[in-house]
């Protein structure tokens, strides 16, 4: 199982200006279709999507809402505060900037969100990051999410969770796009793809809200020709130097880049900064010499998306 928690350093505040351009018909629950859950959120630590939950009877304990990740695990600081036993000769492969390592499994417990939980949950427990980086206590993955049609309301800054069977129904400027199940090459685990456009380029990018930024791969930039620019590290979003950091608090240097033009679906973002970085974990995915990218929550913030997992869907909400 693998999980894709990028942080990109200095990147929370460089929204820039985002647009729907078209006023297109998608779906959402219908009013008065109660969730299952409606969980808050805040955006914390450098930029993710954070959730309070229980875990064995504490809490509340931050967890971070990731798509790019296939399992819900803890930190460490969070397993050193109650008794969770490792599983005998059973690991798990988790993915960060530097490749795949190998953690050994455990015997989490009982984790709720607030009305979503998980019974006798097994996962990892993730090692701390470093000072002065103050690390979650969790992750939410999408052995849970997927479970669910899930709906990130950014106007009202909550989570909703539905059973999937529910119908769906249109609202005025919402746009869709197909969700892509992607398997890592090598592995049973499957991770979701949508199709980002810049010019002529086509990339598959994972949607991982795991990711506080969204990075290209080099050969994405080289596909993308026209309308790109390199930008100052000192420029808006990126500070001096500017770093990507991961799941193991592995850092490294980010290329920033300013696209003029960039779409998902029938939704447009303008002139926005972007990382550029071939990290190790591109190799690992199989798009070492091939256009790929990963969609960070950068993209979210002003917008509320719903994850249709079961049809295989993304939805994209207009600008706030």
């Amino acid at each position: 199982m693998k999980s894709l928690l990028f942080r990109l350093a200095g990147a929370a505040g460089a929204w820039g200006l985002l647009s729907c351009l078209s006023i297109a018909m998608a779906a959402l629950p219908p009013r008065g279709v109660e969730p299952v859950a409606e969980i808050p959120y805040r955006i914390a630590y450098q930029g993710w999507f954070t959730v309070e939950a229980s875990v064995n009877g504490t809490g509340p304990h931050d967890f971070i809402v990731d798509s790019g990740a296939t399992i819900t695990s803890v930190f460490a600081n969070l397993a050193a505060q109650q008794e969770m036993p490792p599983v005998a000769g059973k690991s798990i492969q988790i993915l960060g900037l530097t490749g795949a390592q190998e953690l050994p499994a455990y015997m989490l417990g009982d984790i709720d969100f607030n009305g979503v939980a998980m019974t006798d949950h097994l996962g990892v427990v993730l090692p701390d990051w470093a000072p002065p980086n103050t690390p979650p206590q969790g992750v939410m993955g999408l052995d849970l999410l997927t479970r669910y049609t899930v709906h990130v309301d950014t106007k009202d800054k909550v989570i909703r969770f539905y059973d999937p069977s529910v119908r769906l129904e249109k609202r005025r400027r919402w746009v869709r796009t197909r969700m892509k199940l992607f398997k890592a090459q090598g592995s049973p685990s499957k991770l979701y793809t949508v199709e980002v456009k810049v010019n002529a380029a086509r990339i598959p990018c994972i949607l991982d809200l795991g990711a506080s930024g969204t990075i290209f791969n080099m050969e994405a930039l080289r596909n993308m020709m026209t309308g790109v620019r390199r930008s100052p590290a000192s420029g808006p979003g990126f500070t001096t130097g500017s770093r990507v950091k991961d799941v193991f608090d592995v850092s490294d240097r980010a290329q920033p880049v300013r696209i003029q033009r960039l779409k998902i679906g029938g939704a447009t973002w303008h002139n926005r900064i972007f990382a550029v970085y071939d990290a190790p974990i591109f190799a690992d995915l199989g798009y070492e010499r091939k256009p790929f990218c990963l969609i960070g929550a950068d993209m979210f913030s002003r917008r509320s998306i719903l994850f249709d997992f079961k049809r295989e869907k993304l939805y994209i909400g207009p600008e706030r």
